[in-house]
C-alpha cells in the first residue's frame, strides 16, 4: 500500500505575529452539560445538514468498532509513527485494540472547494475542506443552517484519547468527481529542537509547507484499508473516523461503569431520537436517515411519532406548519414575527421506552418545550408546569422564524444547546428575552375540569396514575401505524375496503371515570359516506415503552360507541353506520391495569 508509507505527519509552527493554540480550540466548547456522546452526535449531525444537496435525504451513519487482526495493522501502518516531538499518547492507544467511532453521511456536498486555506475559492464555490479541516472561527455561510463558526467541531477531537481522527470524503471540485483522505490532530502545544508548535498536525503527503489530502486513487486505497465505510459511484459525502474513541461512562449512584461498544451504540442512537427527530419525520426537507451499528450490529431507532414520549412534541411540530393551530409571540418592532409555538397534551406512557429512557432530556413525563432554530434540530428542552393528572403529559414545540433566525443562532454557545441573553443587545436581546417570556407563560397543562362521578372515587386515583391511551389513527383496509404486524381493516364477507375520506380522532383519548369504572375514550368524526360502513375499534396493549405485549395482561376491551348528538349507545367494537347516522361518537376502551392501550381504527363497507 504505498500510499500510507507515502503519507507524514506534518506539524504546524507557531507564527512570528503568533498562532491559536490547540488545546484553546477543544476547549472553546468550555464544559457542556451533555453527555460528550450527545454534543458529539448533535454537532456532527448538524454538519451533515448544514452540507445537504437540494431536494435529498441524508444519510447518517454512526458505527462502533474495536480494532484488531489486519484491520489494526492498517491503521498502525496509516497513523504511525505519531508526529515528530508531540505527546499525543498515540502510540501507547496503538498497542492495544482501540475503539474507533466513525460518522459518515451520504447525499451530502461532501468536503469540496480548495485544499489549501491560502487558496480562495472561486465565486458561489463552498470552502466545506478549508474551513474543517484548516481553519476554525470562520463562519460557514449557510443561510438558516444550524452552525456558526465551527468551535463545535472541537468535540471530535476531544472525543478521542489521543485527539487524533481521519476525514475521507468525496466531493464535486470543479466539475469533476474527487475522493480525498486526510489525517488530522489537535494535541497539546510543545516545543522540539528549540522550535515552539501549536500542537495542530496533519496526516497526508508532503506538498511544499503542508500536509496535503490523499486523492482519488491514493484516497480511495487508504480508506479501503482502513475499512471506511465506501462510495457508490459518483455519489458525494463525508466520513469521519475518531481514533481511540472515549465511549464515556454510565453512573448509576456513586457507582461508573464504562461504556462498550453495544451500550454507547444504544445510547447514541438514543440521543438521535431526541436531538434529531424534526429531521427525522416524514416530508421534512433534507430528512435525515439516521442508523447506528457496533460491530456490525444494527440497532433499531423506532420511528419518532410512534414512540409515546416523542409523539406529542411531533404532534406540536407539524401543528407549526398549519394556519391557525399555532401562537405568535406579540411583537410591534421588526421582526413584528418571531418564531412560532404550539402545544399538545397526550397520555404519559407507565415506563420510557427502554432505548429512549438511555439519554432522555428530563425525568418523567414531558411537560416540556422543545426548542428550534429554522434547521430543525432540537437546541434544548425547557421544563413547565407539572400536569396534577399523572396520567397526562404535554410537548411543545417552539420555532424560529426565518426573519429572527440569525439572532436566536447569536445568542448560541459553541454546542448549540441553549439561547443565552449574556453579550446580546438591542434586537437581537429583545427577541430572545420576548421567546422565553411566551414559552415560560404557556407550559401549563390545560385545565380540565372534573366531573362528580370522578370526585366521589379516590380509590381509582392510583388506577389513573398507571393507565394511558393512545389512538394510533384511522385507516382503510388496513392497520394503522400504530398497529404494526397486525390484520389490516378489511375483512372477508364485507366487501370492499373504502378508498376515500378516513375517519378522524378530534378529541382524546382522554381518561375518564364513569360509575366507578375507569375508561378510555376517543371521540371519532365519521367521513360522509354513501354507504353504509363499519367502522371497527381495534385495541391492542403496549408494555415497556411501546413494545407490544399480550401473554401476560388481559386485553382491552371495547365498551361501545356513543353518538353526541343523539346520545345513542352501541355495544361492541363494530360500528355500522349509514349515510344518515350522525357523524361524531365516542369510542369507549376498558382497559386493563397497568398498561398503555393503543387503539387502532378501520372501516370497511358493505358492496
Amino acid at each position: 500500500m504505498s500510499s500510507t508509507t507515502a503519507a507524514t505527519w506534518w506539524s504546524q509552527r507557531v507564527a512570528a505575529e503568533g498562532s491559536t493554540a490547540s488545546e484553546g480550540i477543544r476547549r472553546q466548547l468550555g464544559k457542556p452539560k451533555l453527555d460528550p456522546l450527545t454534543v458529539l452526535v448533535r454537532e456532527a449531525a448538524q454538519n451533515s445538514c448544514d452540507a445537504a444537496l437540494p431536494g435529498r435525504d441524508v444519510e447518517f451513519n454512526v458505527q462502533i468498532r474495536e480494532l484488531s487482526g489486519k484491520r489494526l495493522e492498517g491503521w498502525r501502518s496509516f497513523l504511525l509513527p505519531g508526529p515528530e516531538g508531540a505527546d499525543l499518547g498515540l502510540v501507547e492507544e496503538m498497542t492495544t485494540k482501540p475503539t474507533v467511532l466513525i460518522i459518515s453521511d451520504r447525499g451530502t456536498t461532501g468536503l469540496g472547494g480548495p485544499l489549501r486555506a491560502d487558496e480562495p475559492p472561486l465565486d458561489g464555490e463552498r470552502g466545506d475542506f478549508v474551513k474543517f479541516i484548516r481553519n476554525v472561527g470562520e463562519r460557514k455561510g449557510v443561510d438558516l443552517g444550524g452552525g456558526s463558526y465551527g468551535f463545535g467541531k472541537g468535540i471530535l477531537y476531544n472525543v478521542s484519547r489521543c485527539h487524533v481522527i481521519v476525514a475521507d470524503s468525496q466531493c464535486v471540485f470543479r466539475g469533476k468527481v474527487q475522493r480525498r483522505l486526510i489525517g488530522a490532530a489537535m494535541g497539546d502545544g510543545f516545543q522540539h529542537d528549540g522550535v515552539r508548535y501549536t500542537g495542530r498536525h496533519w496526516l497526508g503527503v508532503q506538498d511544499g509547507d503542508i500536509a496535503q489530502a490523499l486523492i482519488d486513487r491514493d484516497a480511495e486505497d487508504v480508506a479501503n484499508a482502513l475499512g471506511l465505510p465506501k462510495f457508490a459511484e459518483g455519489q458525494t459525502g463525508t466520513t469521519v473516523a475518531i481514533i481511540a474513541a472515549d465511549l464515556g461512562a454510565v453512573r448509576t449512584g456513586d457507582s461508573e461503569e464504562s461504556r462498550n461498544p453495544q451500550s454507547a451504540a444504544e445510547y447514541i442512537a438514543s440521543t438521535m431520537m431526541w436531538n434529531l427527530w424534526p429531521k427525522m419525520l416524514d416530508g421534512v426537507d433534507n430528512r435525515l436517515k439516521c442508523s447506528v451499528k457496533f460491530e456490525g450490529f444494527p440497532v433499531e431507532l423506532p420511528a419518532p411519532d410512534h414512540t409515546i414520549e416523542l409523539r406529542p412534541f411531533v404532534d406540536a411540530f407539524r401543528k407549526l406548519s398549519r394556519e391557525g393551530e399555532y401562537d405568535i409571540p406579540p411583537r410591534r418592532a421588526k421582526p413584528t414575527e418571531i418564531g412560532r409555538f404550539a402545544k399538545v397534551e397526550s397520555m404519559a406512557p407507565l415506563a420510557k421506552h427502554p432505548l429512549l429512557a438511555l439519554a432522555a432530556p428530563f425525568a418523567g413525563s414531558a411537560r416540556h418545550c422543545a426548542r428550534m432554530r429554522q434547521a430543525n434540530l432540537v437546541v434544548d428542552y425547557v421544563p413547565g408546569e407539572p400536569n396534577p393528572n399523572e396520567a397526562i403529559q404535554y410537548g411543545a414545540v417552539f420555532k424560529s422564524a426565518v426573519e429572527a433566525d440569525r439572532y436566536f443562532a447569536d445568542a448560541e454557545p459553541p454546542t448549540h444547546d441553549d439561547w443565552v441573553t449574556s453579550g446580546l443587545h438591542g434586537t437581537a436581546l429583545g427577541v430572545i428575552r420576548l421567546a422565553a417570556r411566551f414559552v415560560n407563560a404557556n407550559l401549563k397543562p390545560t385545565s380540565v375540569e372534573v366531573g362528580p362521578e370522578s370526585q366521589h372515587d379516590a380509590a381509582l386515583a392510583p388506577l389513573a396514575g398507571r393507565l394511558a391511551g393512545l389512538v394510533g389513527g384511522a385507516t382503510e383496509g388496513a392497520s394503522s401505524p400504530g398497529a404494526a404486524g397486525r390484520e389490516g381493516g378489511h375483512r372477508a364477507g364485507r366487501g370492499s375496503s373504502v378508498r376515500s375520506s378516513k375517519p378522524k380522532v378530534v378529541e382524546g383519548p382522554a381518561l375518564v371515570v364513569t360509575d366507578g369504572q375507569a375508561l378510555i375514550q376517543a371521540t371519532i368524526e365519521l367521513p360522509a359516506w354513501s354507504t353504509t360502513t363499519t367502522v371497527t375499534a381495534e385495541p391492542f396493549v403496549v408494555i415497556d415503552g411501546g413494545i407490544e405485549h399480550h401473554a401476560s395482561l388481559d386485553a382491552p376491551v371495547v365498551v361501545g360507541w356513543t353518538s353526541l348528538e343523539a346520545n345513542e349507545f352501541r355495544q361492541g367494537a363494530d360500528l355500522r353506520a349509514g349515510p344518515r347516522d350522525e357523524r361524531r361518537w365516542v369510542v369507549s376502551v376498558r382497559p386493563p391495569t397497568d398498561a398503555v392501550v393503543r387503539l387502532a381504527v378501520s372501516v370497511s363497507r358493505e358492496g
